[in-house]
């Protein structure tokens, strides 16, 4: 396989899990997450990708994927790790 379809396939996979995760973070009220559940995993696997060689369209979609991460996280209110922000705590530490 190819460098660039291990990316591709790479990419297709954490776009559907990117996908995953927004119904996990609506759905799950108590915030229990584990490590895949976690945008930042998440996150760590985006940048390797960013690390290889690509194309510029697969770091395009890469790079919206990131933003995609950092909009789950501002809308589900959770930090980078998936933890929850508590009501009326400062976020920014």
């Amino acid at each position: 396989m190819s460098t660039y379809d291990h990316a591709a396939q790479e990419l297709q996979h954490i776009r559907a899990m990117i996908a995953l995760l927004d119904h996990v973070l609506q759905d799950n009220r108590n915030r229990q997450m584990t490590r895949v559940t976690s945008p930042d995993y998440w996150r760590t696997r985006i940048e390797a990708l960013l690390a290889e060689r690509l194309s510029p369209a697969l770091e395009q979609q890469v790079r919206a994927l990131l933003e995609r991460l950092d909009a789950l996280g501002a809308q589900h209110g959770c930090d980078r790790h998936g933890a929850q922000y508590a009501p009326g705590r400062n976020r920014h530490r």
